[in-house]
């Protein structure tokens, strides 16, 4: 297997971020505060739509404690833009998305429950608190659309009539056919088949439930006219872009700074309309401010993910061979679109499919369609779990159809290693894998042959036991470029800077180390840095499964430049010809000589021939480095066991092999792992966020929403198939998403084969459903 090598001198026990955390001395969004900040409360809108009559905050304003009380009207009266601006991507006809106008405080009308209607500053909570309970709203309702399906249907309240005519907010075909070519092929493949499948799914919503809520500081100091933000992030330059924007200042005039932050999953790589109400009242009250999220503000506030129904249609031929697929999807976005909600729907779904297998044309649609609901965002996955799920929920179904085994149905269509590089139906072309290689190692590793066996046993023990596959392929990277910086503060010391945040993925240490094994210095030497707009350099964030790859990259590539750089000063010290110097464990020599100096007295001596004018740069370097999408890989393969008495579902076995190309740190990557698998087995089993038909929310509360406890997660077997992309130097793939994109249909699959033939049932496949399902088969 191939790994990453050590550095060459030095080394760390462990991660370097476990230390603080494990004793207590981590720095999350709510445990630092600057002196005099002042306590905000948000009011919040019970009501999916309606129309705000009046505003009356007369009595807030007058209670103890209270600095100021902020509402729509006062932020309309600024020049302020849209919270949310949605990447504008063309549609089907060749028109840009267009998102409506989403306010810091809902002014006029109010689009869901729980969208911020007002804020009260004060000087503790508790006195925010009451003084939010005297603002008197008049509200006058009106009729709601909850669900995407009724929101297409005649008479249903359209919302935006300009941004999104008939609630279609886009309208969106992979691949482009403007002469509807590839439509009339695939038409023929289907009229062609011996056999066609067709399968209706659903993806339900999803909390992202992150162990910290969001929480925000804001401050203004008139004298500079320079705000400040610290919050959870992502990566501080994609917030501080997107609320510059809303604020409708230059992104230098906002300073954004993040330290720990407990879980994002994408959910906090966006901006939110509390962040402008709290900017907007630190500059009006001249002081800081700070908000934390309660559990039942986040549930109402926080972006959800997923809430898309879908269908797919697989085209065989007699013996099993894949011949075209045919994708629809309508998903809910909710009442405004945020910045990649529509991503999630589109282009990651096009961007994954075919994943394993061999299918020659292909089309996908989808409608994003807007909503009285919390707005739709990434979540672990974006997408790419629901590009699995449809496509192997698809092939089970063909199996079932054909009489096939699922394994050997899926056996007969992968992608050999022969026809890599591959190019897709949408232009994706894999550059690497081998994905039959993958297949085997995950079924000999679940004993697949052995489950008959595993199942009669089960019987005589009273219970039901099933075996599923989910394998997928996920386009990782999302924005193809990413910086880094490395810079010398003195002594024997490296500072790396990098763009995207961590929220538990060990980027200190594994960027830190790369860059000691790049350098040829000893890990010890070097420090990482992010999370403060104004310090570290800018980047896209942590997202899409790109940061080993991507700021590895970049990391590497700055590492380059830096000793490229000190080459000629080397030579300059030497006094010799910078042809003849050469690199190597930390220290430029003269080849076919004992003379050399390190890397750190180069960079020093550097900085001091600036001074001089005798050469134009320190070894300080900052650079952008390119890197096309990777193609992480893998088949997950879950056995379940039900209780028919209860319907309750345990997973005794649990095997994921995947290919996320060169391994930078094994112990993280099946971390990543084990940690998407549990969020996918939450969606899978027990999670799901559930409206009423009037829009409000009845899973507000861990008493309603059901993230998996730690007795239904399974023990899990993880290896890998290391091979190497082609795209990167490092051979680095991406592991971030893999187990919530597998887990999903490994589970599902698994539920429904232990099941009665023909009972069929929808995630989450909680106990409750499994049993009605058994009843229903009776």
């Amino acid at each position: 297997m191939e790994r990453f090598g050590r550095a060459q001198k030095g080394s760390w026990n462990g991660r370097l971020e476990d230390d603080a955390l494990l004793r207590g001395a981590g720095r999350f969004g709510d445990d630092v505060k600057p002196d005099g900040t002042l306590a905000v409360c948000f009011v919040r809108s019970p009501h999916a739509l309606a129309r705000i009559v009046a505003i009356d905050v007369s009595r807030a304003k007058t209670e103890p404690g209270v600095a100021g009380v902020f509402t729509g009207a006062d932020l309309a009266a600024e020049p302020y833009q849209s919270v949310s601006q949605p990447a504008p991507i063309p549609d089907r006809h060749g028109k840009p998305i267009q998102g409506p106008f989403r306010p810091g405080l809902a002014h006029e009308r109010a689009n869901y429950v729980g969208e911020p209607v007002a804020l009260v500053v004060a000087q503790t909570v508790g006195a925010a608190q009451d003084a939010a309970d005297l603002i008197t709203i008049e509200y006058e309702p009106l009729a709601a659309v909850i669900d995407a399906q009724s929101a297409l249907r005649d008479g249903a309240t359209v919302l935006w009539p300009n941004e999104a005519p008939a609630n279609v907010a886009f309208d969106w075909v992979a691949p482009a056919d403007p002469n509807g070519q590839n439509r009339a092929k695939l038409d023929e493949v289907f009229a062609n088949a011996a056999h066609v499948v067709r399968l209706d799914l659903n993806n339900q919503r999803l909390a992202c439930a992150s162990l910290e809520p969001r929480t925000a500081t804001a401050s203004y100091d008139a004298a500079t006219q320079m705000f400040t933000l610290r919050c959870g992030t992502q990566g501080v330059a994609g917030v501080r872009m997107q609320t510059a924007g809303a604020l409708n200042i230059k992104p230098e005039q906002l300073h954004v700074r993040t330290d720990d932050v407990g879980g994002g999953f994408g959910m906090k790589a966006s901006g939110y309309p509390e962040y402008v109400a709290l900017l907007h009242a630190a500059r009006a009250l001249g002081k800081p401010v700070h908000w934390a999220s309660s559990r039942a503000e986040a549930f109402l506030g926080d972006n959800n993910a997923r809430d898309s129904f879908w269908t797919a249609e697989l085209a065989l031929s007699a013996r099993g061979k894949f011949l075209g697929l045919r994708v629809e999807g309508l998903a809910n976005v909710g009442a405004y679109v945020t910045g990649v909600a529509h991503f999630c729907s589109t282009l990651h779904i096009s961007g994954c499919l075919p994943t394993l297998y061999d299918i020659p044309v292909a089309s996908v649609r989808a409608r994003c369609v807007v909503t009285n609901t919390v707005p739709i965002g990434p979540y672990r996955g974006a997408g790419r779990p629901e590009a699995s799920f449809l496509l192997e929920r698809v092939i089970d179904t063909a199996a079932d159809k054909l009489g096939i085994d699922p394994a050997e149905l899926r056996r007969r269509n992968l992608i050999k290693p022969e026809q890599i590089p591959y190019t897709t139906p949408f232009g994706n072309r894999y550059d690497s894998g081998d994905f039959p290689a993958v297949f085997e190692k995950a079924l000999a590793l679940a004993d697949y042959d052995g489950f008959r066996e595993r199942r009669k046993q089960a019987k005589k023990e009273g219970k039901l036991r099933g075996i599923g596959i989910g394998c997928y392929l996920e386009i990782a990277g999302a924005i193809p470029e990413e910086g880094a910086g490395i810079s010398f503060p003195g002594g024997e010391k490296v500072n790396v800077s990098i763009g995207a945040g961590a929220s538990g993925q060990g980027h200190k240490t594994v960027f830190g180390r790369l860059a000691a094994e790049q350098l040829g210095i000893a890990t010890d030497a070097v420090t990482v840095t992010a999370g403060d707009s104004a310090r570290d350099v800018p980047g896209f964030g942590a997202v899409a499964s790109r940061s080993a790859f991507m700021v590895g990259n970049a990391v590497a590539h700055v590492a380059k430049l830096v000793i490229d750089k000190g080459r000629p000063v080397a030579a300059m010290l030497m006094q010799t010809a910078e042809a003849d110097v050469d690199y190597a464990n930390g220290r430029y020599t003269v080849r076919n000589s004992d003379r050399s100096v390190s890397l750190f007295e180069v960079a020093e001596r550097a900085r001091e021939l600036v001074r001089q004018n005798v050469v134009k740069e320190t070894l300080d370097t900052r650079a952008v480095a390119k890197t096309p999408a990777t193609f992480p890989n893998g088949c997950h393969i879950a056995e379940v066991e039900i209780d028919p008495a209860t319907g309750a579902v345990c997973v005794p076995n649990y095997v994921a092999v995947g290919d996320c190309g060169t391994i930078l740190d094994e112990t993280i990557v099946e971390a990543q792992v084990h940690g998407g698998v549990a969020q996918g087995l939450g969606q899978a089993l027990t999670e799901g966020v559930v409206y009423d038909g009037d829009g409000q929310l009845l899973s507000a509360s861990f008493m309603d929403y059901a993230i998996p406890r730690s007795t239904l997660v399974p023990p899990m077997t993880v290896e890998h198939i290391v091979v190497p992309c082609k795209t990167n130097p490092l051979g680095v793939k991406g592991t971030g998403e893999a187990g919530t994109t597998a887990a999903t249909p490994a589970l599902i699959n698994a539920v429904i084969d232990a099941l009665p033939a023909g009972a069929s049932i929808e995630m989450p496949a909680t106990a409750e459903k499994v049993w009605r399902a058994l009843q229903n088969s009776h």
